[in-house]
């Protein structure tokens, strides 16, 4: 009997439905933590720029289902959400200190970018100065995007300290550029047709983003571990 159970549970279809369903758990706990962030779109016309806040809790989900589909990738989960709560109890503290430098840079420069006149495209009110501002602060964004999933991939995985974590992550910006450059792609990729279609689409989509990031930093993380940590 135990042979026939480990015979069923190592096909390929067994497997593929098994990273369905763990994604679909991500995706449900990141939209069930993030609750506040999912009313967004509707909080940005009431408070404006304010609406940021409920990016606050973010970041620890985003470290839980690092490490739950980390562990996922692996073939080492426990489950999903078993994995997904213990990391976001044991470093929500840690995980929010990081995340909140990251968010208050992002926050300045969405409100940058909200007063800034004009826009990319041609049209009135649009000057070259003004697209090249525009342009040159979604780049710093999506440069400062990619510096905190970085710091966040890495807390989700090592017991480094905060300030460590803050120099690996911008390290690994140019030790790992295929990394840092898909990671980049998926986060500007996922902002545009968010914005080109609707923010409610992430409901939706956030455990998979997520679940895109894991895999594309796995070299990250092994390049980290290899260089950064004693070996037993």
């Amino acid at each position: 009997m135990a042979a026939t159970k480990a015979e069923f549970g190592s096909g390929t279809l067994f497997k593929a439905a098994g990273t369905v369903y763990g994604i679909m758990v991500g995706d449900a706990l990141l939209v069930l933590v993030n609750a506040l962030l999912v009313l967004t779109p509707v909080l940005v016309g009431v408070i404006g720029p304010l609406a940021l806040i409920s990016l606050i809790l973010a970041g620890p989900s985003f470290v839980a289902a690092c490490y739950a589909f980390n562990r996922l990738l692996a073939h080492e989960d426990t489950g999903v959400f078993h994995d997904f709560m213990k990391s976001y109890r044991s470093n929500f503290g840690q995980a929010l200190g990081v995340w909140l430098p990251y968010l208050a840079l992002l926050a300045v420069i969405a409100f940058n970018l909200s007063v800034l006149p004009g826009n990319l495209g041609p049209g009135p009110g649009a000057s070259p100065v003004q697209i090249a501002a525009r342009i040159g602060l979604l780049g710093i964004g999506v440069l400062v995007a990619t510096a905190a999933v970085n710091a966040l991939l890495l807390l989700s995985r090592f017991a480094f300290r905060s300030s460590d974590i803050y120099r690996l992550s911008l390290y690994t910006l140019g030790a790992q550029r295929r990394v840092s450059l898909g990671s980049a792609g998926i986060i500007f990729i996922s902002g545009s047709v968010l914005m080109a279609t609707t923010a409610w689409l992430i409901l939706f989509v956030a455990g998979l983003l997520v679940y895109l990031v894991c895999m594309n930093s796995r070299p990250l993380l092994k390049f980290v571990e290899a260089k950064f940590t004693a070996a037993e």
